[in-house]
C-alpha cells in the first residue's frame, strides 16, 4: 500500500471520478511550463487549455515513446498559437531527464511548473524544477500504481 491507497483486488467495486487538475496561475507576468509523460496528457492539455482560454503563453513537453503513441498530440498541436508546444519521442531516460532538464532552466522562481504522468516522471521534473523556481510553484498530477490519479503538492 502506498500513499494510503488500499490495493484493487479483483471483484472489488472502483469508483473513477473525473480527474482534477490544479488551478493554473494567471498572473500575466508569470511563465508557465507544462510536462507531461504518457497517459499524464490528458491533465495537462486540460491546463494548457485553461491558460489559452486566459490569454497566456505557456510551454508544453510533450514526452511520449513513439509519435503513433502519443495521446491528445492532436489537441495539443491545435494550441500551438497560443503556446509553445514541443514533443519528445522515444528518448532513452538519460536523455529525457537532460532534455527536461534544459527546459527549465534557467527560469525564475516565480515559474509555475506543470508535470503529469507516472511517478517517476513526475518526480523526476519535481527534482529538476525544486532547482530552479519556489516549491510551492510546482504541480504534481501523479498517476499511482494503482491506476487512480492523484494531485500532489
Amino acid at each position: 500500500m502506498r500513499d494510503n491507497l488500499m490495493p484493487v483486488i479483483e471483484r472489488d467495486e472502483v469508483f473513477v471520478g473525473i480527474p482534477q487538475t490544479p488551478p493554473a496561475a494567471l498572473d500575466q507576468r508569470v511563465r508557465s511550463i507544462l510536462y507531461c509523460g504518457g497517459s499524464g496528457a490528458a491533465s495537462i492539455v486540460g491546463i494548457a487549455r485553461r491558460l489559452a482560454s486566459a490569454g497566456r503563453r505557456f510551454e508544453v513537453h510533450n514526452f511520449a515513446r513513439s509519435a503513433d503513441h502519443t495521446a491528445l498530440r492532436n489537441e495539443f498541436d491545435a494550441l500551438r498559437h497560443h503556446g509553445k508546444v514541443y514533443h519528445h519521442f522515444d528518448l532513452p531516460d538519460d536523455l529525457s531527464a537532460q532534455k527536461s532538464a534544459f527546459t527549465m532552466s534557467p527560469t525564475h522562481a516565480n515559474t509555475q511548473i506543470y508535470c503529469s504522468g507516472p511517478r517517476a516522471f513526475t518526480d523526476r521534473v519535481e527534482r529538476q524544477a525544486r532547482e530552479w523556481v519556489h516549491a510551492s510553484n510546482i504541480h504534481k498530477i501523479v498517476l499511482s500504481d494503482f491506476g487512480t490519479l492523484r494531485e500532489s503538492d
